[in-house]
């Protein structure tokens, strides 16, 4: 097992250790992931043209609004409620955003717009063609940045982050919008997710995720760099935050973010200050054949949902603890260096916020 840092002593941190339920191999497809994950250990799952709703050991398909033939899910929230947006691919008009609650597929009055995280309240934010970053509360839709702004996610108190103008990570909260920055000598930030404490993460590099690094910001710290797994990655990306503070993502050098042979990609936990190769992390017996590659979405009971590599194949994946190990905890006064999206469903990473195509535009 191996704790990325700089130096070590005899102190230790308790970690835990994991095991992987392969969610892919439920939806009968060989292409699969997670893109979200509730305190009851639901996760929100995509394929190349359907969505399903994993609950409770089962796998329950999300039908695409009446008349398209194509939807991606983005968040779930903790009462099981699902956003995502369809599309019809014989038709391509729009992306038509859409929630989900109690087996009903709703549409959200917004035009062209792809919801990407839904909160505990009901409130959903994304992107939109005519408003760009948006807030849709109480049933009313509102405008929060300018057309090439969008917003990633939020937490219970309303806070949002995002992309703004299309190159810069964001907080809005109470009306106002704080522009979060860069790390030192990058030119390009976003904000990928936010939780209760007003923590962010989000990546940070020179043109874009492929060659940035993870961060973590807070109020008191501003961006810390969470740096990459390994001396030789090329990106970081971290995706998800919990309660805790506890960061997932991945870091690599493959730029194909979904590949299914599992080369140059590898998902991590970030706690207590320290990078950890999930791959390291999974109990004795408990891989289910899995590298896994990108951790998406983390919860307050520490559940991880990403997606790995079996057998050349992408699939969704669950972790769930197990059980607790002590590894050496880092004493050098340096920050640990470790690792780090807007990526279509059918893998091909874009910069752009917005897709005119079949293939439904969604984060990492």
């Amino acid at each position: 097992m191996t704790a990325i840092s700089l130096t070590a002593s005899k102190s230790a941190l308790a970690i835990s250790l994991y095991s992987v339920t392969d969610l892919g191999s439920l939806t009968g497809e060989a292409y699969s992931y997670a893109t979200g994950i509730n305190d009851s250990g639901e996760v929100a799952i995509n394929s190349l043209s359907r969505s399903f709703l994993y609950s409770n050991g089962s796998l329950q398909e999300i039908s695409p609004l009446p008349g398209d033939n194509q939807l991606a899910v983005s968040s779930i929230n903790n009462l099981g409620q699902v956003v995502g947006n369809s599309a019809n691919s014989n038709n391509f008009t729009t992306n038509n955003p859409f929630l989900y609650s109690n087996g009903i597929t709703q549409p959200l009055p917004i035009q062209n717009a792809i919801p990407y995280a839904i909160n505990d309240r009901t409130q959903i934010v994304g992107g939109a063609g005519e408003l760009g970053a948006f807030l849709y509360s109480n049933g009313a839709v509102t405008s929060i940045g300018s057309l090439d702004s969008v917003a990633y996610s939020l937490n219970n108190l309303g806070q949002i982050v995002g992309v703004l103008n299309s190159s810069t990570a964001f907080l809005y909260e109470n009306g106002q919008t704080t522009n979060l920055g860069t790390l030192p000598n990058y030119a390009y930030s976003a904000a990928f997710d936010i939780n209760d404490s007003g923590q962010v993460v989000g990546n940070s590099g020179l043109t874009g995720i492929d060659d940035g690094r993870a961060f973590l910001y807070s109020s008191s710290t501003g961006l810390q760099d969470l740096g990459r797994l390994r001396p030789t990655d090329l990106f970081s990306f971290a995706g998800g935050i919990n309660n805790l503070g506890q960061v997932v993502g991945f870091s690599g050098t493959n730029y194909n973010f979904f590949a299914p042979d599992g080369n140059g990609l590898r998902a991590f936990l970030y706690s207590d200050n320290t990078l950890y190769d999930l791959n390291d992390l999974i109990a004795p017996g408990s891989d289910a054949g899995f590298t896994l590659t990108a951790a998406y979405a983390i919860n307050n009971n520490g559940q991880i949902a990403g997606r790995g590599a079996v057998n050349g194949e992408l699939r969704a994946f669950l972790l769930t603890p197990v059980s607790s190990v002590s590894v050496p905890e880092p004493t050098s006064s340096v920050s640990i260096l470790s690792f780090g999206v807007v990526v279509t469903l059918f893998a091909a990473l874009k910069r752009k916020l917005y897709s005119s195509s079949a293939a439904i535009q969604q984060r990492s």
